[in-house]
């Protein structure tokens, strides 16, 4: 059923400048082609996802990653924004897969559940070994594209991202979801100096930092596009700090980790 509209209102506040500048060269640039917000690991409000969507929207679809499967509350405030599709992270099973997409069934219109993007992530050690089973449910014709969450997916094995067997673990599962037809994309502690090397090795036809996604093209350097990736998404933080979507020490905290990265 189609859900009741809110009194959900965003305040738009222009962001600085640069941080829309960066963005457009990302796309203009590097081919970057979506914008990945999340309730669940960056813990967002919906009021800061709406404002995001709205600023964002034109200049890059915007995907929302849910709470869960099943996260219900998430999908039905989320479907009245101005947003292209919904993530659901931990799908372990066909069950998994099923809940996800009878839920958006649930809270949209045929025309408008036909028109969202349908994605999952792939980032345990239970999804990969249920894989097969995911991929032949009947729900997964509705699948749109498929993440593999690799620094998620390492942990869960208890082997590191670099280890030999898990980068031939990935390359695997990467063929074996293209060989239905289904695009993937692989993210999880994406680094400058680390990208075009696992790129090569793995082959998927997208790959995501935190927020951004971009298309993936071969023989293109994509060391640039990741610097100015993860310092869009500096600027991110400090403008969701300035507009109090988030703390202050959160703000420093999630800033000291992507600076990391950009090492």
């Amino acid at each position: 059923m189609k859900p009741k509209k809110t009194n959900l209102k965003v305040v738009l506040v222009k962001p600085k400048e640069d941080l829309w500048s960066i963005l457009r060269h990302l796309k203009n640039r590097f081919g970057a082609c979506g914008l990945k917000l999340s309730t669940e690991d960056a813990a967002m409000s919906i009021e800061q996802i709406g404002y995001w969507a709205e600023s964002a929207g034109n200049t890059l679809p915007v995907v929302v990653k849910i709470g869960g499967p099943n996260a219900r509350n998430d999908i039905k405030q989320l479907l009245l924004l101005n947003i292209d599709g919904l993530i659901a992270p931990m799908v372990e099973s066909p069950y998994g897969l099923e809940n996800f997409i009878s839920a958006v069934r649930d809270f949209t219109t045929p025309m408008r559940f036909e028109r969202l993007k349908k994605q999952v992530n792939i980032e345990t050690e239970t999804a990969v070994r249920q894989l097969d089973a995911i991929l032949s449910a009947p729900e997964a014709k509705y699948i749109d594209e498929i993440t593999i969450g690799c620094s998620d997916l390492s942990e869960s094995m208890k082997k590191t991202r670099w280890d030999a067997s898990f980068i031939a673990l990935v390359v695997k599962v990467v063929k074996k979801i293209q060989s239905k037809n289904i695009p993937v994309s692989v993210g999880g502690g994406i680094t400058p100096e680390t990208i075009d090397g696992y790129l090569k090795k793995v082959q998927p036809g997208k790959f995501n930092t935190r927020v951004v996604t971009f298309k993936v093209e071969p023989g293109r350097d994509y060391r640039e596009a990741v610097q100015s990736a993860l310092r869009f998404e500096i600027l991110m933080l400090e403008h969701d700090s300035s507009l109090k979507f988030i703390s202050r020490d959160e703000e420093k905290f999630r800033i000291k980790e992507l600076k990391k990265r950009l090492k």
